[in-house]
């Protein structure tokens, strides 16, 4: 990314078993007479008046009673229901990491399989310290490899996976230094996950997509799950926008669809939630074994943070992955003890989505927190202004019923509301928070990571 403002944050952020209920069926639409659909709008609601987001639907499961609840714009305008069609990005490495858990449970590869093994002879697969990548370390980001792969570059795009092929991805094996000895540290990486499913799709036959419907697609029931938008479903599709509200294109993968190819609808993640539970409670769902794989803590012995084969797992104990695109956001989670699951997909890439979830945990459990408070319009005049930034001066700005910034030869990003006084900046993934002294703002703090970094105010 070569915008000034950006380099500099970066480089700041561098220094027991149970019967199971009778199988749900999730409707189709939305339930406008469901019991928590008031409580679910409250929460939603500040959102969509701020225009953070442009449209999401809500999917709630308790004991295998199902509701599914949408807001704003989805397919052609309208609002979403559960057959709605979104993109839902990086939860595409939960289903990977499922493959994966088939794939040992029918002892076709091991956990520690080298990836080397898997792949065309003659392809070299980086090491460090002597150290191979195994399967295990592409399910848990512990690989060593970077972000993204070195010819995909760090310029944004509109469809930034679109075209990268199998040749592309053996020349940056060839190419790539790990980062870190495998095994040793949690580095976030597509280029990992994209791997995992590229080798699992060559060791089962017929390629990811192939084997993914075969082995997890199809057992589980889904109608409506697919590698990219397939033709024919435009009529459900909810258009993509970016943080500005813009109408964006959907994303394309070839080589790396493992890491983020899935698009899905609310009915089918629910389904997704329903399986999940009853392998936890030891029933009968489809993929039991293998989805009881996944769920084992696999960082618990090393004292890291709390992590299974592609499920993040929060201090409450509760199941999770999130995922974003151009143009859109989701998240699944689930609570084994309680028997709940929340699924929330978004048509804006924003990852303040994310933010709902643990307030829909709270509706589930008859205990709905106070819904988000952002400013109105007219409260963020006083915001706008000159800030001094290390020399530089930043520019904060008002457009209708939205916060941006600007620094010197850069666009401008939008400020998405956390607070009455705190904001967010998506694509640099920095909180601002100003600072206000006697009534009057005085200055802009940033934080990313560790870091606070400060902007004071320049007086007219």
């Amino acid at each position: 990314m070569k915008r000034r403002f950006a380099l500099l944050f970066a480089l700041a952020a561098c220094s027991g078993a149970s019967n199971r209920p009778t199988k749900p069926t999730p409707s189709d639409e939305t339930d406008p007479d469901g019991p928590h659909r008031a409580a679910v709008a409250a929460q939603v609601k500040p959102y969509l008046d701020a225009e953070v987001v442009s449209g999401l639907v809500v999917g709630l499961y308790d004991s295998g009673k199902l509701e599914i609840y949408g807001f704003g714009k989805g397919a052609d305008g309208a609002p979403p229901n559960g057959k709605t069609l979104y993109e839902i990005g990086s939860i595409t490495k939960v289903y990977t990491s499922l493959l994966l858990a088939d794939a040992v449970q029918r002892r076709e590869v091991e956990l520690e399989t080298a990836v080397s093994e898997l792949l065309p002879p003659g392809i070299t697969v980086p090491t460090k310290d002597k150290t191979p990548i195994t399967l295990k370390h592409l399910a848990l980001h512990a690989s060593g490899l970077p972000r993204l792969p070195p010819s995909l570059g760090t310029e944004p795009k509109a469809d930034p996976y679109a075209g990268y092929g199998e040749e592309q991805l053996y020349q940056d094996l060839l190419g790539t230094e790990l980062q870190n000895p495998p095994g040793t540290r949690i580095v976030y990486s597509n280029y990992g996950a994209g791997l995992l499913g590229h080798v699992l799709g060559r060791r089962v036959g017929g390629g990811f997509a192939a084997a993914l419907r075969e082995r997890i697609l199809v057992p589980l029931g889904f109608k409506d799950t697919f590698l990219g938008f397939p033709a024919g479903t435009e009529s459900r599709r909810a258009q993509g926008t970016d943080e500005d509200l813009q109408p964006v294109v959907p994303w394309t993968f070839d080589a790396l669809a493992g890491a983020g190819a899935l698009v899905s609808t609310a009915r089918d993640q629910l389904q997704l939630i329903d399986a999940e539970l009853d392998a936890a409670a030891g029933g009968k769902a489809p993929l039991r074994a293998p989805m009881r794989l996944t769920q084992e803590d696999q960082l618990e012995s090393t004292g890291g943070p709390n992590t299974g084969l592609g499920w993040q797992i929060d201090r409450e104990g509760r199941y999770w992955h999130n995922g974003g695109t151009g143009g859109y956001h989701a998240f699944v989670g689930f609570d084994i003890k309680s028997r709940r699951g929340v699924v929330i997909l978004a048509s804006t890439s924003s990852s303040l989505v994310d933010r709902l979830a643990d307030s829909m945990y709270k509706v589930l459990e008859g205990a709905p927190p106070v819904a988000a408070k952002f400013p109105a319009p007219e409260q963020l005049v006083k915001f706008a202004g000159t800030y001094d930034f290390q020399g530089q001066k930043l520019i904060v700005t008002v457009g209708g019923k939205r916060l941006y910034i600007e620094g010197p030869g850069e666009p401008k990003h939008r400020m998405s509301p956390l607070s009455d006084h705190e904001f967010f900046i998506e694509p640099i993934q920095a909180a601002a928070v100003f600072r206000e002294e006697e009534g009057k703002v005085k200055a802009l703090l940033f934080a990313i990571g560790e870091h606070t970094l400060v902007a004071n105010r320049v007086e007219n």
